[in-house]
């Protein structure tokens, strides 16, 4: 409609009505602020548009903890470039688009924008590739493919260098996967002209139990550099030929760069690690999936609801004969 031109005012309304018949307020809302159309043939629609989807984020605010057809889809995915080369905002519009070009029933978020409730686990570093990366989104009901053909689905739809590996569903209340996130495994292919170098000064580091380095920042609010202790940050160090494996935790707090590390260790600039891909990213044991009892819905007990009664509400109270006897089983 916006690429057809000035739209009929009788179109625009019988589009607002079909986007409220299907639930597609916020969708709509989005498609159309990223289109940017003319405001003065879109700008009273867009308004209108825009009071209904707050009116539907309240709603849904309300009924989001207790929506019986809501399913969290958790995906591994791996992505190579061009799509490495986005940024983590980038990376979550990219998978977004294909799980709704692929027809997934996306759910917008609770933003004050709603956006689509996606979000990726520990991001990776610009244009470093990633072969078993971790995202999730939300669904407003469960997939209509089943999930071992999910993958092959998605994929039809997914831009060069991104690929869905798995899929599963996991318990809304589980912890988000970004929490989850505990280590990651990274490969180095290192130049043949830095072998020997590269090999000296990661022997030097694995024998050392303090390996310290200048960091640049702020040392008592002025611009300076301060003592760093990389090695408790890089761990598990084996050369297989030319490439170095290790790991990295991943903590609340910590911004461990690999490619940061690696110039610290072995004394250049970061922009000079290339060659640097993250094999997996590990995962920890969720508490939260294992305690679903506690994020039931409960029920009021029954004082509140007696006071619920003798308030002031509509609920006619009928007094009934309590004198009669009543037989159990």
């Amino acid at each position: 409609m916006i690429a057809a031109g000035p739209p009929e005012p009788g179109a625009l309304e019988a589009l607002l009505a079909a986007l409220e018949a299907e639930s597609r307020l916020e969708h709509g809302f989005t498609l159309l602020r990223q289109a940017r159309p003319d405001p003065a043939h879109w700008g009273a629609f867009l308004e209108r548009l825009r009071a209904a989807v707050a009116k539907g984020r309240a709603r849904r605010m309300n009924l989001w903890q207790i929506d019986p057809r809501r399913r969290t889809l958790r995906l591994r995915f791996e992505v190579r470039g061009p799509a490495c080369a986005v940024h983590p905002a980038g990376q979550v519009a990219l998978l977004a688009r294909t799980l709704m070009a692929a027809g997934l029933p996306v759910a917008m978020g609770l933003e004050k924008k709603p956006r689509p409730a996606v979000r990726l686990g520990h991001p990776l570093p610009l244009n470093v590739e990633g072969l078993g990366e971790w995202a999730e989104a939300v669904l407003e009901e469960a997939p209509a493919v089943p999930l071992e053909q999910l993958p092959a689905v998605i994929n039809q739809h997914a831009p060069e260098g991104l690929r869905v590996l798995h899929c599963a569903v996991v318990a809304n209340h589980a912890s988000p996967v970004a929490e989850l996130c505990c280590r990651s495994h990274w490969r180095w292919l290192c130049p043949p002209a830095q072998l020997e170098h590269a090999r000296e000064r990661m022997a030097l580091f694995a024998a050392a139990e303090r390996f310290e380095v200048d960091k640049p920042g702020k040392v008592d609010g002025q611009k300076g550099a301060r003592r760093v202790d990389l090695r408790p940050l890089l761990q598990d160090l084996a050369w297989e030929g030319e490439v170095l494996a290790f790991q990295t935790r991943i903590a609340p707090g910590e911004a461990t760069n690999p490619q940061k590390l690696l110039a610290g260790i072995l004394g250049g600039e970061p922009g000079a690690i290339q060659g640097l891909t993250r094999v997996q990213v590990a995962l920890k044991d969720d508490a939260r999936a294992l305690q679903g009892h506690k994020f039931e819905p409960k029920l009021h007990n029954m004082f509140e609801d007696a006071v619920l009664l003798e308030s002031g509400s509509n609920i006619r109270i009928v007094d009934e004969d309590d004198d009669e006897a009543v037989l159990l089983g």
